[in-house]
């Protein structure tokens, strides 16, 4: 295994980002005391951090790089079965797209800024089929050209309630993550984080190393299937005020929207 301290993430070398995006029905609640929407919130913020992603890939002649590619899987909306890939407008029906085509074709601009996917709220919540597209996609990727040398893929995942389809005791789901856990590069294994969003008022999991005295079970599993943060996502949490330990994990629970954005921009930023 080769020491991920000494990779740049390049054209040549690049990082694959794969954001599961929950589309259920109660993603139409109001989040919190923000003035829109789960679903607008989480757009928003999906929006706002491709866009960032694709200005770190900017050079300095300003040409964009196709340092990243990227994935946007979309869960519930259409109901129980109901995963599709996010992309919409020219991209619609594409699943990994780099980061230079996605600038290419925006949806739509507004106000100068290009946006990419639209809220949606309807449905279930078929998380566990979401993670075994994102399997399939980082399965594949990993065996085309030279992507064995790159930075291991990046699954981030954002829900505000449990999988509709996990099966007892969450075996379903569990085992799914498994087999993404197992998949790696050269310089190790795939990321998994993992955030739960939520309109109530709560005590906040933020970045934890253990959880303790945690009764609600479906929050312990989407913590031990979370992976632990790397040096730069921890750097990059404390700058923006988290309190974390070393080997504190890429999970957030009861996340406000401040929290949201934090969380993907620190899942979207490994080097």
């Amino acid at each position: 295994m080769f020491d991920l301290r000494n990779l740049t993430i390049s054209s040549t070398n690049p990082c694959l980002i794969v954001y599961l995006i929950d589309q259920s029905g109660s993603m139409n609640e109001k989040f919190g005391n923000a003035s829109h929407t789960k679903a607008i919130e989480l757009a928003n913020a999906i929006n706002d951090v491709i866009y960032e992603v694709g200005l770190r890939c900017i050079s300095g002649g300003g040409e964009l790089k196709n340092r990243f590619e990227l994935a946007i899987i979309g869960y519930g909306k259409d109901g129980q079965n109901g995963v599709q890939s996010a992309w919409e407008g020219a991209l619609t029906n594409k699943w990994v797209v780099s980061i230079k085509n996605i600038f290419d074709y925006p949806l739509v601009v507004e106000n100068d800024k290009p946006i990419w996917i639209k809220p949606y709220s309807n449905g279930a919540t078929p998380m566990t089929k979401a993670f075994e597209n994102a399997r399939r996609l980082c399965t594949d990727w990993i065996q085309w050209g030279n992507h064995r040398d790159c930075h291991p893929p990046i699954i981030i995942n954002i829900t505000d309630g449990e999988a509709t389809d996990a099966g007892n005791g969450f075996n379903f789901l569990r085992n799914e993550i498994e087999q993404i856990k197992a998949l790696s590069t050269n310089y190790g294994t795939v990321n998994i984080l993992n955030i739960h969003i939520s309109s109530r008022i709560g005590d906040r999991i933020l970045f934890p190393t253990e959880l303790r005295d945690n009764n609600d079970k479906f929050a312990q599993l989407l913590f031990e299937t979370a992976t632990p943060l790397n040096e730069n996502m921890i750097r990059l949490a404390q700058n923006r005020g988290y309190n974390l330990q070393s080997n504190a994990r890429g999970y957030i629970f009861n996340g406000n929207a401040t929290d949201l954005i934090n969380f993907l921009n620190i899942g979207s930023n490994p080097v």
